[in-house]
């Protein structure tokens, strides 16, 4: 145990100075010239993790306004150090029974006079009230409909990957109906490898630890970092730089939400995806089943999610019986952020009033910057060269500055009010349902927190990136509505799934 304390010591003080030393990245103006980006199998850029299907940008062609070398140094030593002194301990004790005390044995000191401990969702007070997380948090992404009157989250595909020895598989499907009365909606079964289990059987308590382990792990590893960083976000900065000049009215839209994404997404794919990084230590899967879980997922990532009203309609979860909060609160988000999209392209693609057309079909670097989307995103984005409509481009931009925001700031930073509650929510199920050792629940807690560092903030002033007068007033007034959206959600009492402007930060760079 000595070992460990010293061990654990070390860790908890490099996550500290992590922290500490992160700070709001300056966003420059884009420049004049650049060179084009051209994606690689992520094996062939990063060989330690090797993944053919997904397309990421090599080091070495990281453009040069993005390079932080300091950066890239000290996650060199981070992943050489999990070699050389591993946050890993094999043999170690379980964490404490009580929640409280194992979160306060594992966050405390320095980190905690940087930011606040997590608070406990309401649905983990007692029994995982599975019903309401289907409608309120990270995990309402996930409710869908089978029929008219069955809902289900479906992750039974989890059980296809290799997970580690000693671990039970956590593919699961938990199955939900409206209650009328109380216009919610209530677990019924959950089918996992206990069977298929009712809230009346005596399995129930462990068959949603399952379930959720499934929901948190496949949030983490496909929604967050898979869908928003690889998926979208990098191939959105792809085809901006790629396409746009710099003096283009979308490459001046883009640029505060895009900059950076680059030299962010090498450094940490390196500490969290290759072996022995945060993936493959915290979660179930080994190394092996976590790389062919990306790969297959990547394939199928669907840039619908970016659109909460489309997405929330597929789902058939909209006008469906029963209150969806954060589906609410995520259709506010993405209208303020809509609204500033019409302002911004009605000034520089004014539409004629008669006929609906505008200069967007005119515009040959916008048709080169669709037509790179859909060839670098896959499955393509939804809007091509051949079928845009000023309509259509509007609702799509609105979609990038989500994904980048909203989707980050869910699937991420968010977690850290949910993912630490292991005794509700573990980060893995072991076969005799043992509670995780102390070194698994610590990486995990280090992980969540550094994902919590300071960025800066989508309420802050863009307006130096602006072409004009005209352009900087629709940003003002951007401004303007988000803290007028803050202000409503502020009457109200203060929620932990609920997802405020104030906490949205402008892009995906860590």
């Amino acid at each position: 145990m000595l070992r460990w304390f010293v061990k654990r010591g070390f860790w908890d003080l490099l996550a500290w100075g992590k922290f500490k030393a992160c700070k709001p990245l300056n966003i420059p103006l884009p420049p004049t010239t650049r060179a084009v980006i051209e994606p690689k199998p992520m094996i062939e850029a990063i060989p330690e993790v090797p993944l053919r299907n997904v397309m990421v940008c090599a080091r070495a062609n990281i453009p040069r306004d993005e390079r932080a070398p300091l950066n890239t140094l000290a996650y060199r030593v981070q992943v050489w150090l999990y070699t050389a002194c591993s946050p890993m301990q094999p043999g170690l004790p379980e964490i404490d029974a009580d929640p409280q005390v194992a979160l306060k044995r594992a966050f405390t000191g320095l980190r905690r006079s940087l930011f606040r401990a997590p608070e406990l969702p309401a649905e983990y007070l007692g029994s995982p009230d599975l019903g309401s997380l289907a409608v309120r948090g990270p995990f309402a992404c996930y409710t869908t409909r089978v029929d008219d009157a069955t809902w289900e989250w479906d992750l039974r595909m989890l059980d296809d990957y290799e997970h580690h020895p000693g671990l039970m598989k956590i593919g699961s499907r938990v199955l939900f109906r409206v209650d009328p009365l109380q216009h919610s909606l209530q677990a019924s079964r959950i089918e996992c490898a206990l069977g298929a289990i009712a809230p009346t059987d005596p399995g129930w308590e462990q068959a949603c630890k399952i379930a959720l382990c499934a929901a948190s792990t496949y949030l983490s590893l496909v929604r967050h970092f898979n869908w928003v960083h690889l998926a979208g976000g990098a191939q959105l900065a792809t085809a901006t730089r790629n396409r746009l000049s710099a003096n283009h009215p979308l490459c001046r839209l883009l640029w505060p939400y895009t900059y950076a994404t680059f030299q962010s997404n090498d450094i940490v794919t390196r500490g969290q995806m290759v072996r022995g990084g945060d993936f493959e230590t915290i979660f179930s899967l080994t190394f092996e089943g976590m790389c062919r879980l990306f790969d297959d997922s990547y394939l199928a990532y669907p840039h619908l999610v970016n659109d909460p009203a489309a997405d929330g309609t597929a789902r058939g979860v909209r006008g469906a019986g029963f209150d969806t909060p954060t589906q609410d609160n995520l259709e506010a988000l993405f209208d303020v952020m809509h609204r500033f999209v019409c302002n911004y392209l009605e000034i520089y693609y004014p539409r004629n009033a008669a006929t609906g057309a505008s200069a967007v079909h005119g515009d040959a670097e916008v048709l080169a910057w669709l037509e790179e989307l859909n060839k670098r995103v896959p499955n393509g984005v939804g809007v091509t060269p051949n079928d845009v409509t000023w309509d259509k481009l509007a609702r799509l931009l609105a979609g990038q500055l989500y994904l980048v925001t909203v989707q980050h700031e869910i699937l991420g930073s968010c977690m850290w009010d949910y993912q630490l509650w292991t005794h509700r929510q573990p980060a893995r199920v072991y076969e005799d349902f043992r509670r995780e050792p102390l070194d698994v629940y610590q990486r995990l807690v280090n992980a969540n927190y550094n994902l919590n560092v300071h960025r800066r903030a989508l309420m802050d002033d863009f307006t130096r990136i602006a072409l004009d007068y005209r352009a900087k007033a629709a940003m003002l007034q951007f401004q303007s509505e988000l803290a007028a959206l803050q202000a409503a959600m502020d009457s109200h009492p203060g929620a932990v799934w609920r997802l405020y402007p104030r906490e949205l930060k402008v892009n995906i760079n860590a």
